[in-house]
């Protein structure tokens, strides 16, 4: 049985945080996955007081979850200073994750700055990102779970022998599993991921997709629906997020619309994994 549901803030870019965190209650869900990069936060200079009072005012039934900041970040970039400013999101978004009390947050590995195959240095400079935040992801209370990404040609962490190598080496690291990145390679490769990350996977997102597009609703999408079958049979039931861009599901969508489209991937999920 799924312990927890949630969906990302971005999926309602255009909202304010009042409106996001109220649509957990009507929704039918169990708590959010906070993107510090939700536009009403982030373009208002992050207010921490304003966000806490957020909180405060819409409690919610489970503990939030945080996506670190990945728009124009790459820790693996070929700019030092990219790499800095990327070291420190991640690492700001641990804290922020820890003082609101969050479960997990999640961080992207970075990419191959051109159109090519990674390197040996281009994961090394992944090995320097984890060593950067390894001793405040060990202090923290928070989940630090590093995301698969989809198997593009400059991508780090497409594989399950990728990802088994780095919990491996790296005992305090669990993982968030994007199991619509893996939906070009098929269920077995997804029943691969689930497999080695046993035990160590802190959040799933979850979405359909179809040929090249990604991340769309849950409900009526085949992979989404194999995914679902995957994680039932993998046993799973943690967290389960929600992770849906609304650019890919045709015209601009309401607040409402968007309100009831997730309403109805939250009664999928739980039917399918109760």
């Amino acid at each position: 049985m799924v312990m927890e549901i949630s969906f990302s803030t971005m999926f309602f870019h255009d909202h304010p945080l009042d409106l996001i965190f109220d649509a957990v209650r009507r929704t039918g869900a169990d708590t959010l996955e906070f993107w510090p990069e939700t536009p009403d936060w982030w373009l208002s200079g992050l207010p921490e007081d304003h966000l806490n009072q957020v909180v405060r005012q819409y409690p919610l039934p489970s503990r939030l979850s945080v996506h670190a900041p990945v728009l124009d970040l790459n820790p693996c970039s070929i700019n030092p200073d990219v790499v800095e400013a990327s070291i420190k999101w991640i690492q700001h978004s641990i804290r922020l994750a820890e003082s609101l009390g969050a479960a997990v947050c999640t961080i992207h590995p970075g990419r191959r700055t051109s159109k090519r195959p990674p390197t040996e240095l281009d994961y090394h400079r992944l090995d320097h990102m984890l060593d950067e935040i390894a001793d405040l992801a060990k202090s923290s209370q928070v989940s630090v779970a590093i995301e698969n990404m989809e198997p593009q040609v400059n991508a780090l962490l497409t594989t399950p022998e990728e990802i088994s190598n780095l919990l491996e080496a790296r005992t305090w690291l669990s993982v968030t599993l994007d199991a619509c990145h893996v939906s070009s390679r098929g269920s077995g490769v997804l029943d691969e991921f689930l497999s080695v990350a046993k035990g160590r996977i802190a959040n799933v997102h979850l979405s359909g997709a179809s040929g090249a597009v990604m991340h769309l609703p849950v409900k009526g999408n085949a992979w989404a629906e194999q995914s679902l079958l995957s994680l039932a049979g993998a046993g799973y039931d943690g967290l389960v997020t929600l992770e849906i861009n609304d650019l890919s599901v045709g015209d601009p969508l309401s607040a409402e619309e968007k309100i009831r489209m997730i309403s109805e991937d939250v009664r999928v999920v739980r039917d399918r994994l109760a």
